[in-house]
């Protein structure tokens, strides 16, 4: 049952269209541990526009192998808020904090977002990994493949080639492999 619900909140967010709307801005926010499934279940019910990313996880036990999403940012949902609606989500009490956005970092971030978009529809069938910092290294683009038109840092780890997003508002990154021919560096 747990399962249904993050395949559904995918297929929502494989639909969206994050876009900037005047009078309110999309901002990164702050849940409590563990609290993500509830906070998006009462923007939901209080008509909340929100985006939460979701990855594959996949664990084994002894002779099974069990795939489930897990939100790709622990503890973070992205909601676009404005002071009235801030004030709504406060009553939900499973947030900590938001982060306070401006037009220029709002426009970042929905850039971000974009990106995330992309790397979350590609979670479903490949290995996306989520890092606790941010990621230095040669800008790329994306020229070809599932990610086409997507900048980003190309690093090798263990004999692989990585593209990497970096999420500036949280001091995160999300990486995936990538094939060194559908890369060209930006200038």
């Amino acid at each position: 049952m747990k399962d249904e619900f993050y395949k559904s909140l995918l297929r929502r967010n494989n639909d969206m269209a994050i876009g900037a709307v005047p009078g309110v801005h999309w901002t990164p926010v702050r849940t409590k541990p563990r609290q993500e499934k509830k906070f998006v279940e009462y923007c939901s019910a209080n008509g909340i526009e929100f985006y939460l990313p979701l990855r594959m996880n996949v664990r084994r036990y002894q002779r099974r192998t069990v795939e489930f999403f897990v939100p790709m940012f622990s503890g973070y949902v992205f909601c676009s808020l404005d002071q009235p609606l801030y004030q709504k989500i406060l009553l939900s009490n499973r947030i900590v904090y938001r982060l306070q956005m401006n037009d220029k970092s709002e426009a970042e971030l929905i850039g971000e977002l974009h990106d995330i978009q992309m790397f979350e529809k590609l979670a479903v069938e490949s290995e996306v990994i989520v890092r606790p910092e941010l990621v230095s290294g040669s800008r790329v683009m994306v020229r070809s493949g599932p990610l086409k038109g997507l900048g980003g840092v190309v690093e090798k780890r263990k004999g692989k080639t990585m593209i990497t997003i970096n999420v500036e508002m949280l001091g995160q990154s999300v990486s995936t492999e990538i094939d060194v021919e559908d890369i060209v560096l930006e200038d």
